[in-house]
């Protein structure tokens, strides 16, 4: 009993030594964090005639004439620290109902609309590794100026921003895992150019079918041509397998957009217990404008594909040319099996 009790003595030191040190440590990350976070970025952009907003301007830019715009970086808040920030620019790209701002060109589908053709980012206080140290309460001048290349865009519109990255750190120790946060701050700036004569058609491509949890989509890319910007609002789609079997239709949200000039990723998810099997594929997506209507592959290799890559789920049924062999399989091991069992009993009764 004595030996019990200093068992249970034991742990319940452990135990609120254990606490103790965790409300320590949470203690001291809460003290990291608002002091953090007591100080944060205030963007102000000089008053100009180009100035839309807040944060926003649009500009008709012409050739041979610079347009300079000023913005006031300024630490604010009542902690006691400086604040680095990274400024870039970037270009604007669609995330289905949302637009992003990113310095990644990878679905840029002219450079042209490239938006850093067009920008240039001056502070006296950048140092060399592009960063911009802000004291407490202290405030940085930026200068951004627009001027067009030799060879600018013609038709529609440059979108994009310059955008303030600030990366906030937490100390760990040398074994521990440091966790960061990015914090954005934007001033974007629409470039605007003729307008556009004739619009041409979305263009879908790079078709892949994906897993995820519990169900499984189709993957693919929305390719806008159009130097503006567009949107697949309320679109219906209706995907169909090489069985004639329809595996996914609906409508796409009411606010899908594609941004100029650029590749959009797109998910549409198939219905419970869709059959996937190689052959020829057909998507059809239809918007207030026009019906396309796509066709793709999808060939046995990507299938097996599928199969070792994809998180196992009980949403499709993938047909393979090995499915008659594996039925003659089963059907011989249940007749095995049965003819096994008949021995063994017809055995016993001989016995008894």
């Amino acid at each position: 009993m004595n030996h019990t009790f200093k068992h249970r003595n034991s742990f319940l030191r452990i135990s609120v030594l254990l606490l103790f040190i965790a409300f320590i440590s949470n203690a001291s990350i809460c003290r990291v964090n608002a002091d953090e976070t007591a100080n944060s970025l205030k963007l102000t952009l000089s008053e100009t005639e180009y100035k839309t907003s807040d944060n926003t301007l649009s500009i008709s830019p012409e050739m041979e004439t610079a347009y300079i715009v000023e913005i006031t970086l300024e630490n604010i808040g009542s902690g006691d620290s400086s604040i680095v920030v990274t400024p870039y620019t970037s270009i604007a790209l669609s995330r289905e109902s949302a637009i992003i701002y990113s310095d990644d060109l990878n679905l840029l589908l002219d450079d042209k609309y490239n938006f850093s053709n067009y920008a240039s980012i001056e502070s006296e206080a950048l140092d060399d590794d592009n960063q911009i140290e802000i004291p407490p309460n202290e405030s940085v001048l930026v200068t951004v100026t627009i001027t067009l290349p030799e060879e600018p865009a013609r038709e529609g519109t440059v979108m994009g921003a310059i955008n303030f990255s600030q990366i906030m750190g937490l100390e760990t120790a040398e074994d521990s895992i440091g966790i960061k946060s990015v914090y954005e701050s934007l001033i974007f700036i629409n470039l605007l150019f003729n307008e556009v004569e004739e619009l041409k058609d979305v263009v879908y491509e790079d078709f892949s079918f994906v897993a995820l949890q519990d169900t499984v989509n189709l993957q693919f890319y929305a390719l806008n041509y159009n130097p503006i910007l567009g949107n697949l609002n309320n679109a219906l789609y209706e995907l169909i397998n090489p069985d004639g079997e329809t595996i996914a239709s609906g409508e796409l949200a009411d606010s899908v957009l594609l941004t100029p000039l650029t590749k959009s990723r797109m998910q549409i998810p198939l219905i419970d217990n869709s059959e996937l099997i190689e052959g020829e594929y057909r998507l059809t997506i239809e918007t207030t404008r026009k019906a396309i209507t796509t066709l793709f592959s999808y060939e046995k290799e990507d299938l097996d594909d599928f199969k070792k890559e994809s998180i196992p789920t009980n949403t499709v049924t993938i047909q393979s040319d090995n499915q008659l062999f594996i039925w003659i399989i089963l059907i011989l091991l249940a007749a095995l099996t049965v003819a096994v069992i008949y021995i063994v009993k017809s055995k016993r009764k001989r016995e008894g």
